[in-house]
């Protein structure tokens, strides 16, 4: 969940180089130390102190962006009833469309409203996506279809507003600082990214527990109330309402610098014209060496954008990296529901697995600046930024392996049920005698008393039917198989004295995410009568808030209590808990983690049976995957963009980490593709065909590692420069127009053409460090 992640370093022009800039005329000194011999009282001295202001928005904004992503496949799977396959999909693209609208709101940024605007009215926009969201979930809200529209349209919004202000936060808070602050503002990042990573950690904690543990409705009855998305959904959005307080209450004291004209827009206006341009010149005239040459472009756009794209063909196989990266909070959220969550005394829920991310975040690349890497320089083993990426590539296919493994192991542990395009058909016996029953496609089977046959299977589009024989062996009745939903399985309940009574309900074939096991009542009440159905738990826990009703015939919501032994009470028609309830019976059922039950209400005669096997695997075997993605991610995320900012001039930061962005976009659309093919059946293969993909990617990258040729480090030192002395005469005239006094306008500072300019450069021999602890 890092992810991404890096952010728009552009704001920094100092972080990969320091440089102290002068005239055109004067020498410059790269990795000037004085600033950090600074004591801490006085490094917070020279601190804009409204930077504080930004960080809080930062770190309530991540809080709300990753709280609501921790918990919505649960909410688009448990809530909007969407297979497993619809809520991954949608998840993804939600994904797609968060990395793809910052390509906008940098544009937005730099040509119309400057930062401070998109800011505002871009977090406007988010808050409202999040109030629309919550509403969403109240399920207050009639219809099935209303709750469907209102998240959409709350997803879409959020995307639009997390998008289009996340180029913009983080450059913002640079502009802060004067060009003389380099050491200080190195620590505002180092600050501000912390924010990110604490505002990630946090709400991915704490998220689910508010969905999970907290009673919102009191006294309601119906499943949709079990779990409270309404507040899991409701903090986020209050703690995006904050982060727009913190950052509108430092207004008055901010730098705020109005738009200069977007360079992405420039480059691709360049690449057009360059490649109309060559197509419309005769072959016997194109004597050009490279077809940017034919831009409508200065000589300079030119030269930066051709470095540009030799970057961007190294991120050709990056998408795949996204791809996987991303499933932490689809596929390996579904995987997780699967194992047992118990760890000691500790629950861990199947949304709040993802948490392990951001915490081996913040401990595996200190633990790396301070052991592995100072022992590879001692032993003087290379392992450049392209190597890293390279290992970094392979360890996130370890990853997908690891969680094949543990999957193919889980599935042995699973009750079979129908594929997706398959519905099930079995059997539940509560008549007092073995019943002989077959059906269509199938031989006879022998459905032992109080016992349930195996699934049978149909293709979704097949019509099925069951023969029933009574108890004397006599053949009952044929039953026609009512078409259910694709997925569902369908039980048929055969009771009466000689077996002859048969009634139809649905098979729960969900497991509980709650750590404990769920299970449903069949009500055969001789007297026919609605009953109230309260579980006591023995060993743990507290019972559920409220009653579950269930009609005569039919088969209850399912009910979910702490594992271990429970007292289920059986009321007649209502339970008040006042006294005056009538209690018709009591059964004592053991559930183990993960399992689910059928309690077959027959006065003095009831039984259970097991329906979904229980969890057995623990899900601290997830902990191996989760490991080697995120030291994947350590070496290829990390690494990866601060390189891409060493192999192109300070200009094209923005560009860089546009194109950077997208590809996590273009990871996941690969993810909605493969899920709504629907071609893989099993998870494992699933994951193996992942692992695959990246492998063939990572072959890819070494091609390309392989024929690149590195930028040499000192080969912007001029840009370096040039840009420091533009920021500061930027800065000196916005002090001028704000202070009243005579001077230029800031539009009509222009970026300096580097390439006139003659300056000594004094280069510091110490090579560049990559790293970050970046987390978008």
């Amino acid at each position: 969940m890092s992810k991404n992640r890096l952010s728009d370093s552009s704001s920094d022009p100092g972080s990969m180089r320091k440089s102290d800039g002068g005239s055109s005329n004067s020498s410059v000194v790269i990795d000037d130390k004085s600033e950090e011999k600074l004591s801490c009282s006085e490094v917070w001295s020279q601190y804009p102190k409204h930077v504080t202001f930004i960080v809080g928005n930062e770190f309530c904004e991540r809080f709300s962006y990753y709280g609501m992503r921790s918990v919505l496949l649960l909410y688009l799977r448990n809530y909007l009833h969407w297979d497993d396959n619809t809520a991954t999909s949608v998840y993804h693209t939600f994904t797609v469309l968060a990395y793809l609208f910052p390509l906008v709101g940098a544009v937005i940024a730099d040509s119309y409203w400057g930062k401070y605007k998109t800011i505002i009215v871009l977090s406007v926009v988010y808050v409202f996506g999040h109030i629309v969201k919550t509403i969403g979930s109240i399920p207050y809200v009639p219809t099935q279809t209303a709750h469907a529209i209102l998240s959409m349209f709350g997803l879409f919004f959020i995307a639009v507003g997390t998008g289009g202000i996340k180029p913009c936060v983080s450059s913002f808070g640079g502009d802060q600082f004067s060009v003389d602050q380099k050491y200080v503002r190195k620590q505002f990042f180092s600050l501000f990214y912390f924010a990110i990573n604490a505002g990630s950690l946090i709400s991915t904690f704490l998220t689910p527990i508010f969905r999970a543990d907290v009673d919102c409705y009191p006294g309601e009855t119906d499943p949709q109330f079990d779990e409270c998305y309404a507040l899991a959904f409701g903090v986020p959005a209050a703690l995006m309402v904050v982060a727009l307080i913190f950052f509108v209450a430092g207004t008055k004291w901010y730098t705020i610098y109005p738009p200069e004209g977007s360079i992405f827009t420039r480059v691709c206006k360049c690449i057009y014209s360059g490649c109309r341009n060559r197509w419309k010149t005769p072959s016997k005239e194109r004597n050009k060496e490279h077809w940017l040459e034919y831009a409508d472009a200065t000589p300079k756009l030119i030269r930066d954008t051709k470095y540009v794209l030799r970057v961007l063909m190294l991120y050709i196989p990056l998408p795949f990296f996204w791809a996987l990266f991303d499933q932490q909070g689809s596929r390996w959220t579904l995987q997780a529901i699967q194992t047992n969550g118990h760890l000691g005394g500790l629950l861990i829920k199947p949304d709040q697995v993802e948490v392990l991310n951001p915490l081996l975040i913040v401990t595996l690349i200190p633990l790396f600046e301070a052991t592995l890497y100072p022992f590879l320089r001692h032993f003087k083993i290379p392992f450049p930024p392209l190597r890293r990426m390279t290992v970094g590539l392979i360890l996130a296919g370890c990853s997908f392996i690891a969680a094949a493994i543990l999957q193919i192991e889980i599935d042995k542990t699973l009750t079979p049920l129908p594929k997706s395009n398959e519905y099930g058909v079995r059997v539940l016996n509560a008549a007092p005698c073995d019943i002989n029953v077959i059906p269509d496609g199938y031989e006879r089977t022998v459905v032992q008393k109080e016992k349930t046959s195996t699934i049978f299977f149909y293709r979704h589009d097949v019509k099925a039917s069951l023969e029933v024989f009574s108890c004397d062996g006599m053949k009952n009745t044929t039953e026609d198989v009512p078409f259910p939903g694709k997925q569902e399985v369908v039980d048929f309940v055969i009771s009466g004295s000689q077996g002859n009574v048969i009634n139809e309900v649905s098979m729960i074939t969900h497991k509980t995410e709650g750590g404990g096991g769920r299970f449903s009542v069949v009500n055969l009440d001789e007297m026919k009568r609605t009953l109230a159905v309260f579980a006591v738990p023995l060993d743990r826990g507290k019972p559920p808030e409220r009653a579950t009703k269930v009609l005569y015939s039919d088969r209850s919501d399912p009910i979910d209590v702490p594992y271990g032994t429970s007292r289920i009470l059986f009321y007649q028609d209502n339970y008040l808990g006042n006294g005056s309830d009538v209690l018709v019976g009591e059964f004592e059922l053991y559930l183990d983690v993960g399992g689910a039950y059928s309690v077959v209400f027959k006065n003095g005669d009831t039984f259970s049976t097991l329906d979904l096997k229980p969890n057995i695997i623990s899900v601290a075997w997830m902990i191996p995957q989760f490991v080697i993605i995120t030291v994947g991610e350590v070496f290829l995320s990390i690494t990866g963009l601060e390189f891409s900012y060493s192999q192109a001039p300070p200009s094209m930061k923005s560009v860089l980490t546009s194109l950077w962005l997208f590809t996590v976009s273009l990871g996941n659309i690969i993810v909605i593709i493969i899920a709504e093919a629907k071609g893989i059946e099993k998870q494992s293969d699933e994951f193996f065909l992942f692992a695959g993909l990246i492998f063939v990617a990572a072959i890819i990258f070494i091609f390309l590692a392989y024929r690149y040729v590195p930028v040499d480090e000192n080969e912007f030192a001029i840009e370096i420069a040039e840009e420091e002395k533009r920021l500061k005469t930027k800065a000196e005239a916005h002090k001028r127009l704000e202070s009243g006094k005579k001077g230029g306008s800031v539009e009509e500072i222009d970026p300096p053409a580097y390439e006139n300019h003659a300056v000594d450069v004094q280069i510091d021999e110490k090579p560049t460090e990559y790293k970050s602890e970046t987390r978008l």
